[in-house]
């Protein structure tokens, strides 16, 4: 049976939806302001990130971006259905009960965000090297 497989973007951004969809539905406006300022070292990060990410793309504008790190932009449905229920039913019984389980969600989000946004900065990071390198090579001929 062949994997269907979704693009990362898409996942994080629906997931990000749903979370607030489902907030919005269990608690309260101030809660849902406390779990989000609880993140925000997390935020911070993934800005920080984010502003890598920016920079090292003007810096990579005009070449080709080489992927040397594989399956970036698509991951399995299965798997990440799986791993999901997993850490729901794990949740369910350490933090006792639905709304505590729900109210890690947003971590989890965080933290997939920050793993998505870490390796691509890491393929990036790889490309500027090569290039830079290839660059020194041809000076130096």
């Amino acid at each position: 049976m062949n994997n269907i497989y979704i693009s990362t973007k898409l996942l994080l951004l629906a997931t990000l939806l749903s979370i607030i969809g489902i907030y919005y539905f269990l608690f309260s406006y101030d809660k849902i302001i406390e779990l989000f300022k609880d993140q925000y070292i997390v935020f911070g990060i993934i800005s920080l990130l984010f502003c890598t990410y920016v920079f090292q793309n003007v810096k990579l504008k005009g070449y080709d971006i080489l992927h040397f790190l594989p399956n970036l932009n698509h991951v399995p449905l299965k798997s990440t259905i799986l791993i999901f229920i997993i850490f729901s039913i794990i949740d369910f019984y350490m933090e006792d009960g639905l709304k505590a389980m729900i109210s890690l969600w947003l971590t989890y989000w965080c933290f997939g965000l920050l793993a998505y946004l870490l390796t691509i900065n890491i393929n990036l990071y790889k490309n500027l090297r090569y290039y830079n390198y290839n660059e020194e090579k041809k000076k130096d001929k």
